[in-house]
């Protein structure tokens, strides 16, 4: 039960104006660490960069306006709903070395062999075929370009003291992804994946987010709730427990003895040879 756009199975959460305000709180959660992750990698001015499975762009346009002049982002996304938001929000920043495509992680559509970066975040958990993606995405880098991925595994989600609304979660949530032919845990395969997609010396970093208070303590309620639709359809749970579940995590948002362990998120970044 994961949280992006892909090509394989019909979406599992809300896309344009409905999904912002969950998007916004997943930019808020993650943003931080991305950036960090995307300077280390060696983002800087100049380059020519990609981002694939850009959502409504937030990352993208960071990208566009923070490191410097010169840089030229070219964002894609198979949502057209997600993309007029993207467009939108670039024109009110004055991002005009950004521009959106549509467009599939498998095929994006974008020239071979023509970015120094290429970029994605909780995309592969959302595909039945990553290495695909990755190799499209490797074909994209000129030799020498930096491929940057980062993603979640199920593993990294639960609460201390342990609660049923995020067990069942997790269980909710593989049941999902199986149904729909995709890992949980793919964001611990990532280094291997890297190296078997050709990066011979990938770079990894393991982050733990973690809140006892505030509105990121409801994340997963709220994505639990967008994808109610998805869950009853794969028969996942029963429409009496998924609201059970979110007014347990309602409580637990408010409760700032326990802790909630947000998620474990894998990054990787590696040189094409």
């Amino acid at each position: 039960m994961q949280h992006g756009h892909y090509p394989d199975k019909p979406y599992a959460l809300a896309t344009g104006e409905k999904a912002v305000s969950r998007l916004d709180l997943l930019e808020r959660i993650f943003g931080p660490a991305t950036r960090h992750l995307l300077s280390a990698a060696g983002l800087c001015s100049g380059m020519r960069v990609a981002e694939i499975g850009c959502g409504i762009g937030l990352t993208a346009r960071w990208m566009s306006t923070q490191v410097g002049p010169g840089v030229s982002v070219t964002a894609v996304d198979s949502s057209p709903e997600q993309l007029q938001i993207a467009e939108k929000n670039a024109a009110d920043a004055g991002a005009t070395n950004l521009s959106f495509r549509e467009g599939n992680a498998y095929e994006t559509g974008l020239p071979r062999d023509s970015f120094d970066l290429v970029y994605s975040r909780f995309l592969l958990c959302h595909l039945t075929d990553p290495a695909k993606a990755l190799a499209e995405m490797s074909s994209l880098l000129k030799p020498g370009g930096i491929l940057v991925c980062e993603d979640h595994d199920d593993g990294g989600i639960f609460t201390e003291p342990p609660t049923h609304a995020y067990k069942r979660l997790v269980e909710i949530s593989a049941a999902v992804n199986h149904s729909h032919g995709l890992d949980s845990y793919v964001g611990l395969k990532l280094p291997r994946l890297f190296r078997e997609t050709g990066f011979t010396q990938p770079e990894t970093k393991v982050n733990q987010i973690a809140v006892l208070r505030g509105k990121e303590k409801r994340f997963w309620e709220l994505t639990l709730r967008e994808a109610a639709s998805a869950i009853l359809a794969a028969h996942a749970s029963t429409s009496e427990e998924l609201d059970a579940i979110c007014e347990e995590m309602r409580k637990i948002a408010q409760d700032e003895s326990i802790l909630l362990m947000l998620a474990r998120v894998t990054q990787v970044w590696a040189r094409k040879s």
